[in-house]
């Protein structure tokens, strides 16, 4: 007889069913296989499937991430939405209007805070750690072209590089929201961009509103790295961003602030990841993501 797992889908970084980014919550996956696991999130070919594994003493919960190709570390919305599920399912307690839990993702331990009203969650914040910076690039005109763009097109005041709260991604600061509509996602060209497998990082293209509130739009693009031609929104880029837009003066720390990033517009599935960024006195960034979530299903696959 085949086993049933069951699953949840939600829509992550959104208030209304059917726009954000799509997410399979597999919520009993204690006795599934790693090559299981891999099998449903390719079979479901969401951006990523999460599989939440049992409880443990303290009270956290083990959930591994998976892309239809791969295993990754981190992301934000299948931490975000996976969040969202468990309290929703009353595997989160919301003893109070604002109740913090762990997740342990493939980089450790991540603090999740579920906002509440009436004992149901209303917001759901994920903290990243720390950001790391790798190499400037100065390949300008490359990229562009990779992005089908001209490199008139990506700004000359703030540079092209990566940025990793767990997963590395490539950032690429352009003057236009018209420039961000007509970039193509070719894996093959994407590929192009990078030495070695190994080095491949998903872009993220994103156009800094400055007038005003501070907020971004984006796009990012993964064909590349786990067959993702494009990404309705990313927690696991908006984070890192955020230590992006503090180190180059985009946004102004004072103590903190907090700023909102659209991205999905072009796919149909509009998105909205609310981003928060405080400095710590070691002088590093504090940074946290969040945003809403819609259940639009639930059901089993058989294995």
């Amino acid at each position: 007889m085949p086993r049933k797992t069951p699953f949840t889908l939600v829509d992550v970084f959104t208030s209304r069913p059917f726009g954000g980014n799509q997410l399979a919550v597999f919520t009993e996956a204690a006795t599934l296989s790693a090559s299981e696991m891999q099998e449903l999130a390719h079979e479901m070919n969401f951006s990523e499937s999460t599989f939440v594994m049992s409880a443990d003493s303290s009270g956290s919960r083990p959930v591994r991430i998976f892309t239809p190709r791969r295993e990754i570390p981190m992301a934000g919305h299948p931490t975000v939405g996976t969040t969202w599920v468990l309290a929703s399912r009353g595997k989160i307690a919301l003893a109070s209007a604002s109740v913090d839990a762990i997740l342990r993702l493939g980089i450790g331990p991540v603090t999740v805070t579920v906002e509440s009203t009436g004992g149901k969650p209303d917001f759901v914040w994920m903290a990243h750690r720390e950001a790391e910076f790798g190499a400037k690039r100065d390949d300008r005109e490359r990229v562009a072209g990779a992005l089908g763009i001209t490199a008139a097109e990506i700004r000359d005041d703030l540079p092209i590089q990566a940025v990793s709260t767990g997963l590395p991604i490539l950032f690429v600061p352009l003057r236009t929201v018209d420039a961000l509509a007509r970039c193509c996602s070719n894996g093959a060209a994407l590929t192009a961009l990078f030495e070695t497998v190994a080095q491949m990082q998903p872009v993220y293209m994103f156009v800094a509103n400055e007038s005003g509130e501070f907020a971004a739009r984006s796009r990012m693009f993964a064909p590349h790295t786990d067959g993702i031609t494009e990404d309705p929104a990313t927690g696991g880029a908006a984070g890192p961003f955020g230590a992006y837009a503090a180190t180059y003066g985009l946004i102004n720390l004072a103590p903190k602030t907090s700023f909102l990033i659209r991205q999905g517009v072009e796919m149909g599935r509009p998105s909205e990841i609310r981003v928060e960024v405080a400095r710590k006195d070691s002088g590093a960034f504090a940074i946290r993501i969040g945003g809403r979530c819609a259940i639009v299903g639930e059901g089993s696959m058989f294995l």
